[in-house]
């Protein structure tokens, strides 16, 4: 038997409520260790003293009155629970955490111009040989004089 279990079966053992061989198992382990005497002469005190104390008498409704007393605070509890169920701390802690992941995601879900980022090929730009040194001849100039051609003329 270990200790826990010695501890365990102190009271049924004082009130001799145990079967035979346990309570010659409690008595072999007692006189093996007989450094738990004390433990069960305060057990013994303890059991002595609650049995000689005075008895509480209360009211008939005693058990009923106070029933609806926790019923009632219970309710009460339940009324100032605070937003959505939530207290108002966590709410305020949900609030917040739902705006900072609702700023980063479009944060970093902004779109992005692509033509500023990467320069596209543009096929209608003919470079000259590299030994005239002379400027890009531009094939089609209709695609820049859609502003009213006020910006490019064809004439030369």
């Amino acid at each position: 038997m270990d200790y826990n279990k010695f501890e365990d079966r102190i009271s049924d053992w004082i009130e001799n409520s145990m079967d035979i061989k346990e309570r010659n198992e409690f008595e072999k382990f007692l006189k093996d260790n007989p450094q738990y005497q004390t433990k069960i002469d305060s057990v013994r005190t303890a059991i002595a003293a609650m049995n000689n104390a005075p008895t509480l008498k209360v009211s008939e409704n005693f058990e009923k009155n106070l029933n609806n007393k926790i019923n009632a605070l219970n309710k009460s509890d339940k009324s100032t629970s605070g937003i959505f169920g939530f207290s108002r701390q966590n709410f305020v802690y949900l609030t917040l955490s739902v705006m900072c992941i609702f700023i980063l995601s479009a944060y970093l879900l902004q779109p992005t111009d692509s033509a500023y980022l990467v320069a596209d090929e543009d096929t209608s730009i003919e470079e000259v040989n590299s030994e005239d040194q002379t400027t890009p001849e531009i094939k089609d100039i209709d695609i820049l004089n859609d502003v009213n051609g006020s910006f490019v003329t064809d004439k030369d």
